[in-house]
C-alpha cells in the first residue's frame, strides 16, 4: 500500500522526487515483513506507518543543510529517522542501536533500499568511544529526555554541528531541565504530521 493522500501532499511540500519516494516505499515493504518477527514499531496499519513513522522521520530532511556531512542516528531501532534520511540522500550515516536483532534488520533494510549506512550494534557510550568521530548532525527519535541526552550530544557533535530531535509536547519542560547544566541554542518546529509532536534543533551546546 502506498502513502495516503495527506502524506503524498507532505512529500510534495518537502520536495521529494520519484527516486526518494521509491526508496521510502522499499523501506515500508521491508518493515512490513520484519515487524511480524521482531518488535520494531507498535501495532499500526499501513497508512499510519507512512504518516506516524515515515513522514515524521522524513520531515527532518528539510533541516539538513548538507547531506554529505556525517550524520549519527542514536537509538535507530527501526531506522527512524536515520535510515529514512539515508534513503532520502544523506551520504555518510551511522546508525547506532544496542539491540542485535534490530541491527540485523537495519542492515537488511539498507541493502534492500540500496543505501550503505554504517550500523553499530552498541550502546551510545561504547559506540562513540569506538568510532572516536565527531558528527555534523545527530538525530534521535524517542531516545531519552534532553537532560540525559545532552552529554551524549556534546560528546558526539562537531563544533559547528547540530542535533535534530523528535520530541513530544513536553519539550519545553525538557529544555528547562537540560538548561540547568547546559547552555544551547534551539529552535522548535511543529511536526508536519499534526500529531502534536515537534522537531527541535539544538546547536552551540556547552556545559
Amino acid at each position: 500500500m502506498g502513502p495516503p493522500a495527506d502524506v503524498v501532499t507532505a512529500f510534495d511540500r518537502l520536495g521529494l522526487d520519484g527516486a526518494q519516494r521509491e526508496a521510502l516505499a522499499r523501506y515500508v515493504a521491508v518493515l512490513e515483513r520484519w515487524r511480524q518477527r521482531i518488535n520494531l514499531i507498535g501495532p499500526a496499519d499501513a497508512a499510519e506507518i507512512w504518516r506516524r513513522h515515515v513522514l515524521d522521520s522524513a520531515q527532518a530532511w528539510a533541516h539538513i543543510d548538507d547531506p554529505s556531512r556525517p550524520l549519527l542516528d542514536l537509538g535507530s531501532g527501526a531506522g527512524l529517522p536515520g535510515l529514512i534520511l539515508a534513503a532520502l540522500g544523506a551520504e555518510d550515516v551511522t546508525l547506532v542501536d544496542s539491540d542485535q536483532r534490530k541491527a540485523v534488520f537495519l542492515r537488511e533494510a539498507a541493502r534492500e533500499i540500496g543505501v550503505k549506512p554504517e550500523v553499530v550494534a552498541m550502546r551510545f557510550d561504547a559506540a562513540l568511544a569506538a568510532t572516536r568521530r565527531r558528527y555534523a548532525i545527530v538525530t534521535g527519535r524517542a531516545v531519552a529526555p534532553l537532560a540525559r541526552l545532552t552529554p551524549v550530544l556534546a560528546q558526539a557533535l562537531a563544533a559547528d554541528g547540530y542535533a535534530l530531535l523528535h520530541k513530544g509536547a513536553s519539550v519545553e519542560k525538557e529544555l528547562t531541565e537540560a538548561r540547568k547544566t547546559w547552555t544551547m541554542q534551539s529552535a522548535i518546529y511543529p511536526s508536519v504530521t499534526g500529531s502534536g509532536g515537534v522537531l527541535i534543533k539544538i546547536w552551540d551546546l556547552r556545559a
